[in-house]
């Protein structure tokens, strides 16, 4: 099944920001799991790349003047999940790489978490 991106966007740029990162900490959340069982590798795979374009079409819409960290560490994010897809086949072929990736996945859905109790409060 093939994905149109385009709609996919219109859609999450339609949300507004907590759901928008309730989308991304769920696709977090996924990978973790994936990652821990070391299933559906090809789900994992686009759940990084999904992940990548919710960032991507996320930051442009943070207000820099007033939350530059947080576009820091949405730009950090990013970088990861670049790296995750470069190595990805050697990265899911290694149990401790897999339980890295679980690890480090999970760590990002509790910060984005933290994010969205301190935007509510």
């Amino acid at each position: 099944m093939a994905i149109n991106w385009d709609i996919l966007k219109a859609q999450y740029l339609q949300a507004n920001r907590a759901t928008q990162l309730d989308s991304l900490a769920l696709n977090l959340t996924r990978i973790q799991l994936l990652a821990k069982s070391g299933t559906d590798e090809s789900v994992a795979q686009h759940l990084v790349r999904e992940s990548q374009f919710f960032i991507e079409w996320a930051v442009p819409n943070v207000d820099l003047e007033t939350d530059v960290a947080f576009a820091t560490e949405l730009v950090d994010l990013q970088r990861l999940l670049s790296r995750w897809k470069l190595s990805w086949s050697e990265l899911w072929a290694s149990e401790n790489k897999r339980q890295e990736i679980a690890i480090l996945a999970q760590q990002w859905c509790d910060r984005i978490h933290r994010r969205l109790e301190l935007s509510a409060s």
